[in-house]
């Protein structure tokens, strides 16, 4: 019977709790949940199709060289140490939550010597100086009957994987970063090798200049042109060599190296030229960028913690104990008499708090309507990035082409003038004046193949990874 009368005041006091509780959970308007566009909504052409995604996407390039740059700028980055020690925070702060599913359980003990007070609790006959000793050990467990902390539990989760998220992100950035500086790099390298050329014809085209006006076939208008002409192609060629080793310093400082450690980089070596395109861009391409993925998460942190803390208004239930020994006279410390034991709920309710769960729950809503904000606005941008990024993809492909095919003209032109002047049929000026074309072409061709890898590049960071199946070897 008596267990019976426990069982029920105990089930009366939860009653109580929850009707005292109950009273909270009204008074406050939600603030409405903001709703974000779903992608197949704001772009019905994207299929759900799923290619091939390559990781280390910078490697079909072909290039060695340029592997081993990514890997030492992605394995050194302070940046990247920076995002990853986010992820180790987040992780620590799930233990954190994770902890609080379990009983907490702790030992203590305290030995002394006390006056007692013979004007408070005092037994007569005890002595006024004595010892006192207390060893315990205690017990605290959440019950988390309301599933409060569960909620908070997968709101840290969700942090670590917005952590994990925002450090792909910082990988996707700095490798797009290393390729396209080293595409820049691979078009100096060629622009100072044309203009080394470029110097030596117009250096010869001087010099024919001065023979003639020797032999009174030119004036000296002619001979200072030819002269502008070769000054203007010596500048270029030390433009050329500077701008060289400026990339050079910017590709080991992106390595985490040295500057002269940059200038013994050799000349690339790139494989491709460009790559194909897919006829339709899969929505699921675009939606493992990482940086959308860090924000989804972000909005899943918010909703949990909106949900953790709307359950605030209820009782914490908790199991609390203790068992141990406790007494005055450290003689009599571990003898029967002095153990003692508890064991029971613990419960607190908040009843009048202010407004302070109410203002915390506003907060949480807050925030929640932000992180979908901010999601819908990256994936509206993260939209207009793509179909940019095709767009380019297609005239910068357009223009290699017509380009590379300006460019084997003017071989053509260039080799069919040397045949001709080994046969004796054109002059050693006239073939120098069509190398001068020839010359220029390559130029125009070696910023046409910069423009369509870096527009490939774009195109990777903006879809979050590769794209490509299968891409055709361009010569």
């Amino acid at each position: 019977m008596k267990h019976l009368i426990k069982s029920l005041t105990l089930l009366m006091l939860i009653l109580t709790s929850l009707a005292l509780s109950s009273c909270a959970l009204f008074p406050r308007e939600s603030l409405p949940e903001q709703s974000a566009k779903a992608l197949e909504m704001l772009e019905p052409s994207l299929n759900q199709g799923v290619p091939s995604i390559q990781d280390q996407w910078w490697t079909i390039f072909g290039d060695q060289q340029l592997n081993q740059l990514v890997d030492l700028g992605l394995r050194h980055s302070p940046s990247l140490e920076i995002s990853g020690a986010r992820i180790v925070s987040a992780q620590a702060m799930l233990e954190t939550e994770k902890a609080a599913f379990l009983p907490q359980v702790g030992v203590g003990g305290q030995v002394d010597r006390q006056q007692l007070s013979q004007n408070y609790i005092f037994v007569p006959g005890m002595p006024i100086y004595t010892g006192y000793g207390l060893v315990n050990a205690s017990l605290n467990w959440s019950l988390d009957i309301w599933g409060k902390q569960k909620k908070y539990y997968d709101a840290a989760k969700n942090q670590v994987k917005a952590a994990q998220a925002s450090h792909n992100a910082s990988i996707l950035l700095l490798s797009t970063t290393i390729v396209r500086v080293y595409f820049d790099y691979d078009r100096i390298v060629q622009a100072q090798l044309l203009f080394a050329r470029d110097a030596e014809v117009k250096k010869s085209l001087y010099q024919i200049s001065q023979d003639k006006k020797r032999a009174g076939l030119v004036d000296e208008l002619m001979v200072n042109q030819r002269k502008v002409d070769y000054e203007i192609a010596q500048a270029n060629l030390t433009q050329a060599n500077l701008s060289k080793k400026m990339v050079q310093h910017q590709l080991a400082a992106l390595a985490q190296e040295g500057p002269s450690w940059g200038e013994a980089l050799q000349s690339p070596s790139i494989q491709l030229a460009g790559l194909n395109l897919p006829e339709t861009i899969p929505s699921n391409l675009l939606e493992r960028r990482p940086d959308l993925q860090a924000l989804l998460s972000q909005i899943d942190v918010a909703r949990l913690q909106l949900e953790g803390a709307k359950l605030e208004y209820l009782p914490d239930i908790n199991l609390a104990g203790f068992v141990g020994v406790q007494s005055f006279g450290l003689s009599q410390l571990f003898a029967s008499k002095s153990q003692q034991f508890s064991i029971g709920p613990a419960i607190s309710l908040p009843i009048f708090d202010g407004g302070l769960i109410n203002a915390n729950i506003t907060g949480k809503e807050a925030n929640r309507n932000q992180a979908i904000a901010n999601y819908q606005e990256q994936l509206v941008q993260a939209l207009r990035e793509v179909s940019d990024g095709i767009g380019s993809m297609k005239s910068s492909q357009s223009n290699y082409t017509s380009y590379s095919n300006a460019y084997q003209n003017a071989k053509t032109n260039y080799e069919s003038m040397q045949r001709r002047g080994e046969a004796g049929i054109s002059s050693k000026e006239a073939i120098l004046t069509i190398e001068q074309a020839y010359i220029a072409q390559g130029q125009n061709f070696a910023e046409a193949k910069q423009k369509v890898l870096t527009a490939n590049v774009v195109l990777v960071q903006v879809l979050g990874g590769a794209y490509w199946q299968d891409p055709p070897q361009l010569h």
